[in-house]
């Protein structure tokens, strides 16, 4: 029987690998050009920002796609440049974008119960913590968003 960390990867693993695909498909030339707010660019380098945050815990101040860089709690975060820019090739923001996520999918994987369980940073829960399990869903369900405002993107 699937335990409840197999589960989760597996999910993450189909979504994460959804989104990879829908960002394959974008050409190299459009893919820096922001569409309906922002380019495909941008929503790999946010999903990888918010799965470094959120899931693998790294407080690396070098974060500058969460999407809250007006918010007080960022102040701290982007004080070092970001690994990569929306300006970046395709090929290295995918990249970058690949590595986190088999980073994500591995904690997922390798997590304990005790790993499930307590809170986690979640900045739009009402105390700037969410339970992990349930952090752990809703952001899954934030990269499944992003999927679609690519996809809705390319048909502006």
């Amino acid at each position: 029987m699937m335990g409840l960390q197999e589960f989760l990867a597996d999910n993450y693993r189909i979504e994460l690998s959804a989104f990879r695909t829908v960002l394959d498909g974008i050409p190299a030339e459009a893919f820096a050009t922001a569409r309906l707010g922002h380019s495909p660019a941008w929503h790999a380098l946010h999903i990888a920002d918010w799965l470094r945050l959120t899931m693998l815990g790294d407080k690396t101040p070098n974060y500058h796609y969460l999407g809250w860089e007006d918010a007080a709690w960022v102040a701290g975060l982007g004080t070092e440049p970001a690994p990569l820019n929306e300006d970046a090739t395709k090929a290295d923001i995918l990249a970058r974008l690949d590595t986190v996520s088999a980073q994500a999918v591995a904690y997922l994987q390798n997590a304990s119960d005790a790993d499930m369980e307590g809170m986690t940073f979640s900045p739009s829960a009402p105390n700037g913590e969410r339970p992990r399990l349930a952090a752990v869903g809703l952001h899954l369900r934030h990269v499944a968003y992003h999927r679609g405002q690519v996809v809705l993107g390319q048909k502006a």
